[in-house]
C-alpha cells in the first residue's frame, strides 16, 4: 500500500494495524485523513490476506475529533463545500463500519466527537481503565449528524440522548456499560489484550469471518440513502451556522461562547458583520 501523509499502515501475519498518526494535533482529522482512512480501510479490506485491522492513534490521544484548524470560523466555507466535507466523513465512517474483515479499535487516551464515532464505527473496541470520552458538538454549536447513526447503532437512544445533549465527558466504565467499549483493561493490559483478540480473529475461517460481518450488517441494516443524506445536511447546516462560528471562535480564543437564546447575536458575528449564513446556504 501507497505511503499516507496523516495515518500509517502496517501489516504482519495477515493483521493490519491502522494509526491515526497527528499526534500534534492529538490525531484530530481533517479532510486530507478522512480521505486516507478511507482508501486504507477499502484497500485493506479487499485483501484476503488481510483477517483483522486494528485502528489506534499515535501520541498520548485516540482521537480527538474534527480538527478545529479545519473547521476554524475565518474559513470562507461554500454550502455546498460544507455538504462535501460532511459527505467525506460519512464515507470515511463508512469505509470502516463495511470493511468486510473484523476491525478493531484500541482505545488508549482521549476520544472526543468524531473520535467516538470511530470506536462506534469499530466490530471490537478494547479500552484502557483511563480512556476519556466526550459528544461535546452542541458545545461548539455544531451538531454530531455524522456520527449519530453509528453511535445509535451500538449504544442505543437513551446513552446518546444524554451525552450529546449535556456535552459531559465520560469515563471508559460508562462507555463499557453502554456498550460503546467491550472490553476495559489496565493500562499495561492493553496491547496484550489487542493482541488476544486480534489472535481470536485470526483464528477464525477467514470466509466465514467476513460472510459473519456482512450477513449481520445486512441483517440490522436501518439506514438507507435518505438517512445519510439527512446526516449530511445537517451536519451542513450546523458548521454553516453563526453559532457555529461564535462556538469555534470562542473555543479558539478560550472564553465562553455568547450563545442567546434565539441563536448568537440574532445573525450578528461578534465582531458586528453581517452572518452569510442565509446566503450560504442557498448556494
Amino acid at each position: 500500500m501507497k505511503p499516507f501523509s496523516s495515518i500509517l499502515v502496517e501489516s504482519r501475519h495477515g493483521v493490519a494495524r491502522v494509526t491515526l498518526n497527528r499526534p500534534e494535533r492529538r490525531n484530530a482529522f481533517d479532510a486530507g485523513m478522512a480521505r486516507e482512512l478511507c482508501e486504507a480501510f477499502e484497500t485493506l479490506g479487499l485483501d484476503h490476506s488481510v483477517r483483522c485491522i486494528l485502528l489506534t492513534g499515535a501520541g498520548s490521544a485516540f482521537c480527538a475529533g474534527a480538527d478545529i484548524g479545519w473547521m476554524k470560523p475565518d474559513r470562507e466555507l461554500s454550502a455546498q463545500q460544507a455538504r462535501t466535507d460532511a459527505d467525506q466523513l460519512i464515507k470515511m465512517y463508512r469505509a470502516i463500519d463495511e470493511c468486510p474483515c473484523p476491525v478493531v479499535a484500541r482505545v488508549h487516551g482521549p476520544a472526543f466527537g468524531g473520535g467516538v464515532g470511530l470506536v462506534a464505527a469499530c466490530d471490537v473496541a478494547v479500552a484502557n481503565e483511563a480512556a476519556t470520552f466526550a459528544l461535546s458538538e452542541a458545545r461548539l454549536g455544531l451538531v454530531p449528524a455524522v456520527i449519530a447513526p453509528f453511535l445509535l447503532r451500538k449504544t442505543g437512544e437513551s446513552f446518546v440522548r444524554r451525552f450529546t445533549l449535556t456535552g459531559e465527558p465520560f469515563s471508559a466504565p460508562v462507555a463499557r456499560h453502554h456498550n460503546l467499549v467491550h472490553d476495559l483493561v489496565p493500562r499495561d493490559r492493553l496491547d496484550s489484550r489487542v493482541a488476544e483478540l486480534a489472535d481470536a480473529v485470526t483464528s477464525l475461517a477467514p470466509l466465514a469471518a467476513r460472510r459473519t460481518k456482512a450477513l449481520l450488517r445486512r441483517l440490522s441494516s436501518r439506514f438507507d440513502a435518505e438517512p445519510w443524506s439527512e446526516c449530511v445536511e445537517a451536519n451542513a447546516q450546523a458548521r454553516l451556522s453563526a453559532e457555529a462560528q461564535e462556538g469555534l471562535l470562542a473555543f479558539l480564543e478560550k472564553r465562553p461562547p455568547a450563545w442567546t437564546a434565539g441563536g448568537v447575536d440574532h445573525g450578528q458575528k461578534r465582531d458586528g458583520r453581517k452572518s452569510h449564513d442565509a446566503d450560504r446556504t442557498r448556494a
